[in-house]
């Protein structure tokens, strides 16, 4: 059964697809696949979804079907509910043979013409190029980076899990003369980095499956209001990263700003948190809402929230915490779209980053500019068009 409109409403078709997504919860990995999602069947195609019980709701309502994981299970976390703690369990979730095995039966029950598979599962990656459908890597983190820059060796330890996954599928390992990722990405028929070229490092070396698509939203940007008092948003990670005393901090530093603040949590338990007559604290608030009336945004700097925040023109202050934050707040700060400190910035620094992004109309101008070049790609329409070229 098809999920969507109908065939005939949607002119430039040329044959309606039937796509897998494989997905795990990895906090803002998960916006641009769910945004890929509605965007596929937005366009009539059929989407099937692969992936935890906790994703099944979120995707179901952008109209696709889904199948939890049978083999495969998540990682626990170990030490207060922290995603770091427990590396090697998820290490072995996202490289291992359940994985694998639970893409491949997914696969063997219900042919699929085009699968799309989170950049970080490298053992969904695997078992579609056994399975030999057309397979696209969404890549949710910058590229450059991962493939050949300092970070390109954070996944090379986890080269005997994937070298033993391809092996229990049939395949040969990989060349142990190129980083991990760079080998896995390179060989799925398309690399779709969810991010403006413009944006990313620079390449050494371009793969020929490497599309850049833009980041894809779950909805479409705001136009930008004008305010009369400066509104600053405040949003760190939909994860725990210990990133309590780091909110603190910012919260502290936003006091004495002639600035309304609002601090999303995302999820997040942060008790104990002190809060200034201007700032107001909620769990969760749609970041569309507020950023067409925001003057900056104070952040971890996941490349969902930059993403989000740049294609509505609003200049950030970044205080990375950790994972591929710093690579996402040097960008920021390199392009002029913003400031970068250290997360153990004190507070007298953070406010004066603060005061400097809202006065200085020089960073606005910029994200300006790059929410320009963002809204080029369409929101999910270069990488639909890349992903129907496969049918």
């Amino acid at each position: 059964m098809l999920v969507g409109c109908r065939r005939d409403q949607h002119a430039g078709v040329t044959r309606v697809g039937r796509f897998l997504l494989v997905v795990w919860a990895a906090g803002g990995n998960v916006a641009p696949s769910a945004g890929l999602a509605t965007a596929l069947v937005g366009r009539g195609h059929r989407v099937h979804v692969l992936g935890p019980p906790v994703l099944q709701t979120r995707f179901e309502a952008a109209g696709c079907t889904f199948t939890t994981f049978d083999r495969a299970r998540e990682a626990g976390q170990v030490e207060v509910d922290v995603f770091d703690d427990n590396l090697l369990g998820w290490n072995r979730f996202i490289s291992g043979t359940r994985l694998a095995d639970d893409v491949k039966a997914e696969l063997d029950r219900e042919a699929e013409d085009v699968v799309v598979v989170d950049c970080a599962l490298s053992a969904a990656l695997s078992a579609t190029e056994a399975s030999g459908v057309p397979v696209a890597v969404l890549v949710h983190v910058l590229y450059q980076p991962s493939v050949e820059g300092e970070g390109a060796a954070q996944w090379d330890p986890t080269r005997p899990l994937v070298d033993a996954t391809r092996r229990h599928l049939g395949l040969d390992g990989l060349d142990p003369g190129r980083h991990v990722l760079a080998e896995v990405w390179n060989r799925a028929s398309l690399a779709l980095a969810c991010q403006p070229e413009a944006f990313d490092v620079p390449l050494t070396f371009r793969p020929t499956n490497l599309r850049y698509v833009g980041p894809i939203f779950e909805q479409a940007p705001l136009r930008p209001t004008a305010t009369e008092r400066p509104l600053l948003l405040v949003s760190f990670s939909t994860t725990n990263m210990r990133q309590g005393s780091v909110v603190q901090r910012v919260l502290d530093a936003a006091a004495s700003l002639d600035a309304d603040v609002l601090c999303t949590l995302g999820g997040v338990e942060l008790d104990g948190l002190r809060v200034p007559p201007n700032v107001t604290v909620e769990e969760w608030v749609p970041h569309r809402d507020v950023l067409a009336r925001a003057s900056a945004v104070v952040t971890h700097a996941g490349l969902s929230t930059v993403m989000v925040a740049l294609a509505d023109g609003v200049p950030l202050v970044c205080l990375p915490l950790g994972r591929d934050q710093p690579w996402n707040a040097e960008r920021v700060a390199t392009l002029g779209l913003g400031r970068s400190l250290d997360r153990d910035a004190p507070v007298g620094d953070v406010r004066a980053a603060i005061e400097d992004v809202l006065s200085d109309p020089c960073y606005r101008q910029e994200a300006q500019r790059m929410a320009g070049v963002i809204s080029g790609y369409g929101n999910g329409k270069a990488a639909v068009s890349e992903l129907e070229a496969l049918l």
